[in-house]
């Protein structure tokens, strides 16, 4: 959403305003054509009343007329209000700060109403059922792009659950009658073993339809694993964060699916 190399548009606003998490800064080039503020007619939201998406507009009346002095757009704060276009009963409020220098205007959001819904996976919160403390810590972290604190948590979360995640790959790799080589990686992955070696095993220890694209998500969450969070930058941190998150709510859903629809496979051949 950031970008120094293009002037902020509208749409940058727009976007910034539908999605940038609170407190984070975003930093645009300042437009050439001057603005005397960052106001914009429209956003895209969910309405609680009509139940879906729907646009939200500015309906309050704006001041002005031909032959008024233009303001520029200075340091400061902005307030946004918007009502649903259809029922006109919800609403969008956001405040934001704008810091301009000569070349450059960075906007950060500080405040919004009603509160932004946190996104959790449900099949995630079912399989850490026994966690969910730390995945609410973890996802209210990436939220807010805390780097460094998110990963901490994912990484604790793996921790905490990788045995159980190997147990569910262990089954379904059973179920499905896996090639024995997997199998066998995957108690070896159980053993003591330096974290390099577990790498080197969790890469060849899933079946290949649990590797989309040959990305291996059980690699990934060793490698996150293996490495400490003082080590990386908090830019680094936040991509390590959503990359274990990913991982994690991938092969937990493909799992759970495969699983379900096996059982009602077998309980709907066992009625012939």
């Amino acid at each position: 959403m950031s970008s120094e190399n293009h002037e902020l548009t509208d749409s940058d606003i727009k976007e910034f305003l539908e999605m940038a998490p609170l407190y984070s800064w975003s930093v645009f080039k300042k437009p050439r054509i001057n603005r005397s503020s960052l106001w914009v007619r429209e956003v895209d939201a969910y309405c609680d009343v009509c139940e879906q998406m729907r646009p939200f507009q500015d309906m309050r009346p704006r001041g002005g007329g031909a032959g008024m002095a233009v303001k520029t757009l200075e340091s400061g704060t902005s307030y946004f209000e918007f009502s649903c276009v259809s029922c006109r009963k919800s609403h969008r409020v956001y405040l934001v700060e704008q810091v301009l220098d000569e070349d450059f205007i960075r906007i950060q959001k500080f405040g919004e109403l009603p509160r932004a819904k946190l996104n959790r996976d449900r099949d995630l919160q079912r399989f850490l059922k026994d966690d969910l403390d730390n995945y609410e810590k973890a996802i209210v972290c990436l939220s807010h792009e805390y780097g460094i604190a998110a990963f901490a948590y994912f990484r604790r979360i793996v921790e905490n659950n990788i045995y159980r995640l190997l147990e569910l790959v262990q089954e379904d790799a059973q179920a499905s009658e896996a090639d024995s080589a997997d199998l066998e990686a995957i108690d070896e992955l159980r053993k003591e073993s330096p974290m390099g070696d577990k790498i080197k095993v969790a890469n060849r220890a899933l079946p290949e339809y649990l590797k989309p694209d040959g990305l291996n998500p059980l690699g990934r969450l060793y490698q996150a694993l293996s490495q400490g969070v003082h080590s990386l930058s908090e830019e680094e941190c936040l991509t390590k964060a959503n990359e274990i998150s990913v991982c994690l709510a991938f092969l937990v859903s493909e799992l759970a699916t495969r699983k379900a629809h096996r059982e009602k496979f077998k309980k709907m051949v066992s009625k012939l």
